[in-house]
């Protein structure tokens, strides 16, 4: 099952950002099709603890990069970051005391998917664009 489908708009052109960009939408994929099997809670549970994981590693990657080359919008990405963690680990205790499965299910993915298409094509693609003109 591919719940969101890797194009040019989640290419940003910096090899690290990208490779992390594909871990973690490989395993929104694997909860999409988690959740049409008709799986257990427990393997949504696994699964979205690996997005939130790989997710935090992935922004403390991208955050040392913003240090590392003085980023100007660093600031901005980095509340980003924070809220976008926040929300997700709002959603995973909302989807752990839920009873109603499906309707959690679709809710979290829909979070994740509208994550994937707003913030990569905005503040990744922002900040690897100016990392590639830091280099001589």
């Amino acid at each position: 099952m591919v719940w969101i489908a890797l194009d040019e708009r989640q290419e940003t052109g910096h090899a690290m950002i990208d490779e992390d960009h594909l871990g973690i939408v490989g395993i929104i994929n694997q909860l999409a099709a988690a959740i049409i099997q008709h799986q257990s809670k427990e393997v949504y549970d696994q699964l979205l603890d690996q997005i939130i994981q790989g997710t935090k590693a992935h922004f403390a990657r991208e955050n040392r990069l913003m240090a590392e080359y003085h980023y100007p919008k660093a600031e901005q990405h980095v509340a980003e970051h924070v809220k976008l963690v926040r929300e997700s680990l709002e959603l995973k205790a909302w989807f752990d005391a839920a009873n109603a499965e499906s309707v959690m299910t679709v809710s979290l993915l829909h979070f994740l998917e509208e994550w994937w298409n707003q913030h990569i094509p905005s503040f990744d693609q922002e900040l690897a664009d100016f990392l590639a003109a830091q280099k001589p």
